[in-house]
């Protein structure tokens, strides 16, 4: 039921923790989904990996405000793509 808080109808939401109605505590402009199509494009394997590398850039730069670990697991998943990557060379 929506109440009134200061001077605004608040509607609390009933949203599963880690559900898809679940909002992130940081801002995710990065996913797993964008590396993997960047992984997966058909530009050069150079173009790919500056690419990779500016997202893992992006993220470390995020890094101080992620107090429970949660970019971790998309900073694993750049390296690993950069890895993958950097054996074609």
């Amino acid at each position: 039921m929506p109440v009134m808080r200061n001077g605004t109808i608040v509607d609390p939401v009933d949203a599963q923790v880690g559900g898809d109605a679940d909002l992130d505590g940081i801002a995710q402009t990065i996913t797993a989904d964008d590396i993997n199509a960047v992984l997966l494009s058909s530009q050069s394997i150079d173009q790919r990996l500056e690419a990779l590398k500016a997202m893992r850039g992006e993220l470390e730069a995020r890094a101080h405000i992620d107090r429970g670990g949660e970019m971790r697991p998309l900073v694993d998943e750049l390296d690993a793509a950069i890895e993958q990557l950097s054996q074609r060379l």
